[in-house]
């Protein structure tokens, strides 16, 4: 496939006369601009978003990623955004098709045909951090059964950028410093901290320490205790310690459990639960979706619990929430600060 990837990027090149010094791509990173001829994405446009558009709950319907169809006549217009989608088929000279199919050999063709090759992403085509996949098929029967075939395989690939780039775009400004420095001298823990984030409150008694960036609202926090023998991890177990804390640091935010889900995950090469879901405030009448990432590292005798919400009435809240991953998976275990205690650690 890479063969195919370097004689793509030639016609690329030659096509659109690409310069030396690319620009920043533009656009919001969950968009996703398509380029289909138009009668195509009549037909393809329910498959695409059966894969990259599927309902999330926070707690309204959001689309996991917003897909936006185009016709090719507007190329120039969108060609630096961060998300581009290219589906052409061989028996068209409709202007996608026709234009995509100028970029390949005859060897390409001859693969496609046959099955072989199918879908060619790259990076930073027409400007950087920039994700671009060509989706051809000879066919739109043949593009439909490809993309339900391969859909799981694109859609990976395309999270993996996704999340590599919005990390770049998380730490590209101001970090944290020295709040990263306080957590590490403090607490049994470290976390990269992105800009603007504050301590809004901790408590070594209780074992938690919560981070804070206002408009919109989002919170990080991470909980610590000690592992008991024979101990389990369960979403009824979380969900209980999770409002239990809530309780005390967000004023009675508690779990909706109906529009709350878990499954099992590895996280830093430990065995965790991972709860996504919504939370509510009865009192406030607000809410918001939230990530919980529970784990127990026997080998040190503590259990870790790493929770993020986000609450941003009228603003699509997915990618916030993201960002907050990103933040969470930054996280590293401190042993140097590790309570033997509850008790120790409140002395």
């Amino acid at each position: 496939m890479k063969w195919v990837q370097r004689i793509l990027l030639l016609g690329l090149a030659l096509w659109f006369g690409q310069c030396g010094v690319k620009p920043d791509s533009q656009g919001e990173f969950d968009e996703i601009y398509v380029f289909a001829d138009s009668l195509d994405w009549l037909v393809y446009e329910e498959a695409i978003r059966d894969i990259f558009a599927k309902e999330y709950r926070t707690p309204v319907l959001e689309p996991e990623y917003l897909v936006k169809w185009r016709p090719f006549d507007r190329f120039d217009t969108y060609k630096k955004f961060r998300n581009i989608f290219f589906l052409a088929r061989l028996n068209s000279e409709e202007p996608v098709s026709a234009n995509v199919k100028a970029l390949l050999s005859e060897a390409i063709i001859e693969g496609i045909q046959k099955g072989d090759y199918f879908y060619i992403p790259k990076k930073d085509v027409w400007a950087l951090d920039q994700y671009v996949l060509f989706l051809v098929a000879p066919t739109r029967e043949g593009m439909i059964q490809r993309i339900y075939d391969y859909g799981e395989a694109i859609y990976q690939d395309f999270e993996r950028s996704y999340y590599q780039r919005l990390k770049r775009f998380v730490y590209a400004r101001y970090e944290n410093k020295e709040l990263e420095e306080y957590l590490r001298t403090h607490f049994p823990f470290t976390i990269r901290v992105q800009h603007d984030y504050f301590l809004a409150d901790e408590n070594l008694e209780e074992g938690y320490v919560w981070l804070r960036r206002l408009n919109p609202d989002r919170s990080l926090f991470v909980h610590w205790l000690p592992y008991t023998e024979g101990q389990e991890i369960t979403p009824r177990w979380i969900i209980d310690q999770r409002n239990r804390l809530a309780a005390k640091i967000y004023e009675g935010d508690v779990i909706v459990e109906e529009e709350t889900f878990g499954r099992r995950i590895t996280f830093k090469g430990f065995p965790a639960y991972r709860l996504e879901g919504t939370w509510k405030n009865p009192k406030y009448v607000i809410g918001g979706p939230f990530r919980n990432i529970t784990f127990i590292d026997k080998g040190n005798g503590l259990v870790f619990m790493i929770d993020y919400y986000v609450q941003a009435i009228g603003k699509r809240k997915k990618v916030f929430l993201d960002q907050l991953e990103i933040m969470a998976y930054t996280f590293q275990e401190n042993l140097r600060n590790k309570p033997n205690t509850m008790e120790e650690a409140a002395e």
